[in-house]
């Protein structure tokens, strides 16, 4: 997301965790990308039963069986409390102490240096003030922690865009950091050793349609800076679906969404 004034930013960021958290029970049917994405974040993190982890802005908390190897302590922070609800329905292993915040990632309430691990997946696109959230998780993580987040960049659904651009100039789509800004955001955290990787995710829908109603399902419908509330009527959808559809491949309609994988190591004292 570009810059905005803070009290713009302040109210979107609102609006994105009331639509999240609508969006509790329907968000896991339709995450195939952010099922791909965690899967290959988790990867990077070692798994070794030890230390205390922190998943940042955690969702619904799919993924959160899978860290029974990854700790011995978890915790699980989001800005809606009804993803946190829904997260704390999954079933971790026993030996495992758990906890649940509601709290905005700039800001966590978390001693300093007292989580060894940090995994985050497809958040910090949403945070208005990126270089705000690494320092917050330099000021949380342990020396010698590591440190795995991912997140959208700009050129992310670049087929739809383009297919919007077409029909008007109004902001259907949000825009977010190129790459450069996001790594530059991330640079004064001199203490941790980052590794930046962008990978495309490409996925598939039979018609432009079923990409918004995942959307919308996702909870990730919210657009900054968008004057109009929706579309206007079955005219303009005929007519986004001809412009969308010059992209068709044999696979379907394509969304390609960018992924900067950023990964770090924090420098033992």
């Amino acid at each position: 997301m570009t810059a905005v004034s803070a009290a713009t930013a302040e109210g979107f960021i609102r609006q994105v965790a009331q639509s999240f958290g609508k969006a509790c029970d329907s968000y896991l049917p339709a995450a195939r990308l952010q099922q791909q994405v965690a899967l290959d974040a988790l990867a990077l993190l070692p798994a070794n039963n030890q230390g205390h982890l922190l998943d940042l802005g955690c969702g619904p908390g799919w993924i959160h069986p899978r860290f029974a190897t990854y700790c011995s302590h978890f915790t699980a922070a989001d800005l809606s409390a009804g993803m946190l609800a829904k997260a704390a329905s999954q079933q971790l292993a026993a030996h495992i102490g758990t906890s649940y915040l509601q709290a905005d990632a700039k800001q966590l309430p978390l001693a300093a240096h007292s989580v060894d691990k940090v995994f985050s997946s497809l958040m910090l696109q949403w945070c208005a003030k990126p270089a705000a959230v690494f320092a917050e998780i330099d000021r949380i993580l342990a020396p010698g922690g590591r440190v795995v987040l991912t997140t959208l960049v700009d050129g992310t659904l670049a087929e739809l865009k383009q297919a919007f651009a077409s029909l008007d100039q109004q902001q259907h789509v949000n825009r977010f950091l190129p790459a450069a800004e996001v790594v530059a955001a991330a640079k004064p955290v001199s203490s941790i050793r980052w590794q930046f990787e962008q990978r495309c995710y490409p996925l598939f829908y039979p018609d432009v349609i079923s990409l918004a109603r995942e959307l919308k399902a996702l909870g990730a419908n919210q657009v900054a800076g968008r004057q109009s509330r929706g579309l206007t009527g079955k005219g303009y959808w005929q007519n986004l679906a001809g412009a969308y559809n010059i992209h068709r491949s044999t696979l379907g309609l394509p969304a390609s969404y960018q992924v900067l994988i950023i990964s770090g190591y924090k420098d033992a004292n």
